[in-house]
């Protein structure tokens, strides 16, 4: 008898962290690509050929409730023998650098919405699928559902005064989560990226070349999520905290 299809859902993909994240996954699980500008940027996450085309499935999705209950019903036409235990939320909202005083209420109600809104619906929708897996015969989890925080999340820096509070309002939410879903044997856990994440639109600002090894590689932050995905059930992490060995903090 084969063993079931392990099915993980990304939000907020792009080039960068979630391409890497589902490259990462894709040894144990088929995966659920969401974002606004699926199926057709789906070429320029440049996800290794050896990953089955039958085992991605890339979906527009902009975070909605109904959106995404569009997305999970294509997900169950496309794999109805499947169970989804893993959930990663990658949503960033744009920076802007200006002032308080040069913002809106708009700017705000957006930063909320890709903050902690769409992380909100996103949770709506896989907590009761996890509730209804069976502890898995490793981790123990019945589902691991991820959040990608950013040293914002800590400290509301000047100039981040709409994005940082979505941002810590997508920590608390963690928090929350963690600690209701927890003893149900749905682990919950924050990541904190802190630092500048080495991608394609980042070179093109700072420059080719990180000479001085502040950027954080997209691939080894990878490995952290996969290994969260992994952990036993008596060691849980809630947060953790990433960053280069130089990044000052």
């Amino acid at each position: 008898m084969s063993a079931q299809r392990r099915i993980a859902v990304i939000l907020g993909v792009g080039p960068g962290l979630s391409a890497s994240i589902a490259k990462t996954l894709s040894s144990t699980h088929s995966i659920l690509l969401l974002s606004r500008s699926l199926p057709s940027s789906l070429p320029s996450l440049n996800l290794p050929s050896s990953i089955p085309s039958s085992n991605i499935l890339a979906v527009s999705c902009d975070g909605s409730s109904a959106s995404l209950k569009s997305a999970f019903e294509k997900l169950k036409e496309t794999w109805p023998e499947g169970k989804v235990d893993v959930g990663v939320y990658n949503v960033n909202e744009k920076f802007e650098m200006k002032g308080f005083l040069e913002k809106s209420e708009d700017d705000l109600r957006r930063s909320l919405e890709a903050g902690v809104v769409g992380a909100w619906n996103l949770s709506s929708i896989l907590l009761p699928l996890f509730l209804s897996n069976s502890p898995d015969s490793t981790s123990g989890a019945r589902g691991v559902l991820l959040f990608t925080g950013a040293t914002m999340a800590l400290r509301g820096g000047a100039v981040f005064s709409n994005i940082a509070s979505g941002m810590f309002a997508r920590r608390a939410l963690s928090q929350s989560l963690a600690r209701e879903f927890g003893p149900q044997g749905v682990h919950v856990s924050h990541v904190i990226v802190d630092g500048m994440i080495d991608t394609e639109r980042v070179k093109g600002i700072m420059g080719g070349s990180d000479t001085e090894g502040k950027r954080m590689k997209p691939d080894d932050i990878a490995e952290s999520y996969k290994f969260l995905v992994e952990q036993k059930r008596s060691a849980w992490t809630q947060e953790l905290d990433l960053r280069p060995d130089v990044e000052k903090w």
